[in-house]
């Protein structure tokens, strides 16, 4: 339903002088939809009866309450109506007083001129139309962004039920006695698709939950070590077809079978973390080139610095880890880095960038264990 604010040109003028108000319907009615009030308690009536107005127009003095006064009331019941005075010369001061405070848009001087009078009011109404339009903006993002965020969360709810098949499946099919080695592999394969897609739904909503930081993280023992093994035979054929060494090493040392290297965080996390740096990190390299990681601890922290040899764009460079930034990937989203920071962030670390020179490397910090 569209609860957005009436366009309306409506303009109530309010004085207790009834021949001022007679002068202003004889020289203005013809041009304006307009309303007029003896009066601050009939202006009141007026507002409660016969809005909504765009524009208040108040004489200053007036018996019993005054044009500051009315206009204050006024805003209580059309929050949204430019408000103009009009006053006497000796009234000055309290007038700039009133519009410097923020209360009033514009101020006249009694007796006004008709033509400065239609040009205020013209200015009122532009300034009232601008406003009205702010909030429709306004209404309009916040009402696609709940829309978005609906949608987004019944993706993540639907999802999750063909994968509970695709990832049980496999599982019950490698039961079967006769199955080949062959067979019992792409089982295994598929098994390990369908849990790489369920991690992705599931990280979604975490990455939703830190955005608006109401992620609350449960952290755990983590060795990065076979997991970046993982990383590195996912990515094997990608290695070979482009010629990349891919290397791995813990605190200067080659990476061996005893290797291992424990943080405190979430292993989906860490894991989703981790490849979308390695994916950058191999699209980022040139053909023959190196895509290295080296784990280290020091103290109670451990950096993964990841490395290749190409460097980021001048472009770009900047803003690496902001959303929806990327420059020379045809398929590339920009939330690759800007999602493995907010992980590194919600770890209690960090992710810095480092170009030049060739290469680029990103280091992550987290937590030992």
């Amino acid at each position: 339903m569209n609860t957005a604010m009436p366009q309306c040109a409506k303009i109530l003028f309010v004085d207790d002088e009834g021949a001022v108000l007679d002068s202003l319907r004889r020289n203005l009615g013809r041009c304006y939809d307009m309303e007029t009030a003896v009066g601050p308690e009939e202006g009141l009536r007026r507002l409660e009866t016969a809005g909504p107005f765009a524009v208040i127009v108040s004489d200053l003095r007036m018996p019993g309450m005054d044009g500051v006064a009315f206009l204050a009331k006024a805003r209580e019941l059309a929050p949204e109506a430019v408000p103009l005075m009009l006053t006497g010369h000796g009234d000055l001061d309290a007038a700039m007083a009133a519009v410097n405070e923020g209360r009033i848009f514009r101020f006249l001087t009694k007796p006004c001129p008709p033509d400065i009078l239609a040009r205020s009011l013209d200015a009122a109404l532009a300034q009232y139309r601008l406003a009205a339009a702010d909030r429709e903006l306004l209404r309009v993002t916040l009402e696609n962004a709940r829309l978005k965020e609906d949608v987004e969360r019944i993706l993540r709810h639907d999802l999750k039920t063909p994968l509970t098949t695709i990832v049980s499946l496999p599982q019950v099919m490698a039961e079967d006695e006769n199955l080949t080695s062959d067979q019992r592999e792409m089982l295994s394969l598929i098994e390990d698709a369908g849990y790489t897609i369920l991690g992705m739904v599931n990280l979604s909503a975490a990455l939703y939950k830190m955005e608006r930081g109401q992620y609350q993280l449960e952290p755990a023992e983590v060795d990065l070590v076979p997991m970046l093994r993982k990383l590195f035979a996912s990515h094997a054929d990608t290695a070979r077809r482009r010629e990349l060494a891919l290397t791995l090493s813990l605190d200067g040392r080659p990476d061996s079978p005893e290797a291992a290297c424990l943080v405190r965080g979430e292993s989906l996390l860490c894991c989703s973390m981790l490849a979308n740096l390695m994916a950058n990190a191999m699209e980022a390299s040139p053909q023959g080139g190196t895509v290295s990681v080296e784990l280290r601890r020091e103290g109670e922290t451990v950096r993964v610095a990841i490395a290749n040899q190409g460097e980021v764009p001048q472009s770009i460079r900047d803003r690496f880890f902001e959303k929806y930034v990327t420059a020379g990937k045809p398929k590339g989203t920009g939330l690759g880095a800007y999602s493995a920071r907010r992980v590194a962030l919600a770890h209690g670390g960090d992710i810095v960038m480092e170009t030049g020179g060739g290469e680029t490397t990103l280091t992550v910090s987290l937590p030992a264990a």
